[in-house]
């Protein structure tokens, strides 16, 4: 009698084990895949291009390009100084974009899917209006990088 009880008691651990292990490991897995996901977001030096990025452009009437579009997709045909192509190129930058804050909805299947990865993982703290968001190509991969931009309102 003790040995079938002994027997039943050591089935119910190992299973109790064994779906503890299984919830561990599946969470594992979820943060290592989100992990690998996000490593190309916010990179300290990117940071710090779109920070110096922001500064010249503001110089340059960054704050005229602001209206109530959700998303604007900057270019060097929307400054008017002649060195844009080589600022863009010394940078790596792909694309540039100006980003409302507080971004809900949009027309995602206008962007790439890294791009609209990259905004859902973005906090909405309303202290900006405005995120100028940039899209580095780094080894045939996707990095971004944003910084606030605050409308003259």
């Amino acid at each position: 009698m003790k040995r079938g009880f002994a027997l039943l008691e050591t089935i119910v651990v190992i299973t109790f084990v064994m779906v503890s292990l299984l919830l561990l490991y599946t969470t594992f897995v979820n943060m290592y895949n989100n992990t690998q996901r996000n490593i190309g977001y916010d990179d300290a030096s990117n940071i710090y291009k779109m920070y110096y990025l922001k500064e010249y452009l503001n110089l340059h009437n960054l704050q005229d390009l602001l209206n109530d579009e959700d998303i604007i997709t900057l270019s060097c045909d929307n400054f008017n100084f002649s060195s844009c192509p080589s600022l863009i190129d010394s940078l790596a930058l792909n694309n540039l974009y100006l980003v409302k804050y507080g971004l809900k909805s949009y027309d995602s299947e206008k962007y790439s899917s890294s791009f609209n990865n990259y905004i859902n993982s973005l906090s909405n703290h309303e202290a900006y209006t405005y995120r100028l968001v940039g899209e580095f190509l780094i080894d045939n991969n996707y990095h971004y990088a944003s910084i606030g931009v605050m409308s003259n309102e």
